[in-house]
């Protein structure tokens, strides 16, 4: 697969693949990924984030990769083969790409971040999970579904 350079409407810098056009800053690892995805029905999962650490996104990041009509086609997480369409993928804050709960691409500057269960000090959700050590991120009412969750932004999992 050949990624070229050109320059779009207004000026604006892509980098394209198989017509499909992608964010000047896009990490040529990530195009190839989610080309091969697109050409292949793979479904996939990806983790946003910038400098190597991920924003902890736990929704829209899970689907097959479709692209937009028009003259500047983009790609599209489209979440079922229900889905009539999807939401662009910021192409260039990708630092990981699973398939099937294994990693088929991290950025090189991938940091995980540090889970911790912790008690939450409210009864109906007696569990919290700290993140880097910070404030309660997450709370929840099993140990269970707390370590799950943890799982599932890691990546080990594909649902929370």
């Amino acid at each position: 697969m050949e990624i070229t350079k050109t320059v779009a409407v207004d000026g604006k810098e892509y980098k394209v693949a198989n017509g499909t056009y992608y964010h000047i800053d896009t990490d040529d690892n990530v195009i190839k990924r989610l080309e091969h995805a697109r050409l292949n029905g793979v479904r996939v999962r990806v983790f946003y984030g910038k400098d190597g650490l991920s924003w902890l996104d736990e929704y829209d990041t899970m689907g097959t990769i479709g692209r937009s009509t028009g003259t500047i086609k983009i790609p599209l997480l489209i979440h079922s083969t229900r889905s009539y369409g999807g939401g662009a993928i910021l192409t260039d804050c990708i630092i990981k790409i699973t398939v099937d709960k294994r990693t088929v691409y991290q950025d090189g500057n991938y940091k995980e971040h540090v889970f911790t269960v912790v008690d939450s000090g409210i009864a109906e959700y007696p569990y919290a999970v700290t993140v880097d050590g910070n404030s309660h991120h997450a709370r929840f009412e099993t140990k269970e579904k707390a370590e799950r969750w943890i799982e599932f932004m890691k990546g080990e999992r594909n649902k929370a």
